[in-house]
């Protein structure tokens, strides 16, 4: 009986009221009806996909930028950052001309506004005395700092070089520059140093875009002055992987740099002790 009531057939059929004429007719089971009804509803989800996230209307979702839209936002950072940096020159203009109403300081005829500016920033040269002391406390730091710095074992790590190129710029604790600078050819991939966790991306007027990595023994490692970034936060990556790409800072640099820091607990380490370059 239950195989009977699938198998039944009906007949849908279109007459002209007036001649009795059969217009259209067709024959169709259950079964039938139930398949053509998914099958149509498939093709509607299938084409609302295409037409969502194959069309401009993508953009209008939430995490779906306009390209366009985004380079504009670029744009207005880096004019909102040289109008900064105007309003402080500006600042600086108009309190030393305060200072020269309220007799501050003494008006010279012989001297305009910009030599009195440079005049009061200028710093007398160190005696030998001062140079002398400099560099021993030069000497002395850096050997705090070698005495205080972390044994690490690296036993079965293999790191990645993040990128091939010519280092123009080394690790020097003493000038605050706690890794590389790597020049490079544009458009070339940066890659992971080690298998680890896309803790942050993000962008900045002085690094443009940033990439911090979590490795495994409490390594972390940051990749920055990018210009394209392949990874999310969150994402896993493996050693060797590409994660980002450099590109040119100003369209009169011959190469692109890439700016890489090697961490470990807080501590900043030489990038050239772990890796060849």
């Amino acid at each position: 009986m239950k195989k009977k009531y699938k198998t039944q057939r009906f007949r849908f059929t279109v007459l002209n009221e007036n001649t009795l004429d059969t217009v259209f007719t067709t024959r169709f089971t259950r079964a039938r009806v139930i398949l053509t009804s998914i099958a149509a509803v498939l093709t509607l989800l299938v084409l609302f996909y295409l037409v969502l996230f194959g069309t401009p209307i993508r953009h209008l979702l939430p995490g779906y930028l306009d390209p366009r839209l985004k380079q504009r936002i670029m744009a207005e950072s880096f004019r909102v950052d040289s109008l900064s940096v105007q309003m402080t020159k500006q600042e600086s203009y108009m309190t030393l001309v305060r200072g020269l109403i309220s007799g501050e300081y003494e008006m010279d005829t012989t001297m305009n506004l910009a030599d009195l500016a440079a005049l009061q920033t200028t710093v007398a040269d160190p005696s030998e005395k001062e140079l002398e002391f400099r560099r021993q406390y030069e000497e002395s730091e850096r050997g705090a700092a070698s005495s205080f710095a972390p044994q690490i074992s690296t036993d079965g790590m293999l790191f990645y070089v993040p990128l091939r190129g010519e280092i123009v710029g080394h690790y020097n604790p003493l000038e605050k520059r706690n890794g590389l600078d790597i020049a490079a050819p544009t458009r070339r991939a940066v890659l992971a140093a080690l298998d680890g966790k896309v803790i942050m991306t993000a962008y900045t007027p002085d690094f443009d875009y940033i990439v911090l990595i979590q490795h495994n023994n409490d390594f972390v490692s940051v990749y920055s002055q990018l210009k394209e970034v392949l990874k999310r936060s969150g994402e896993t990556v493996k050693a060797g992987e590409a994660v980002a790409f450099i590109g040119k800072s100003s369209a009169s640099a011959e190469n692109a740099q890439l700016h890489f820091e090697l961490w470990y607990k807080g501590h900043a380490l030489n990038p050239e002790e772990y890796i060849s370059f």
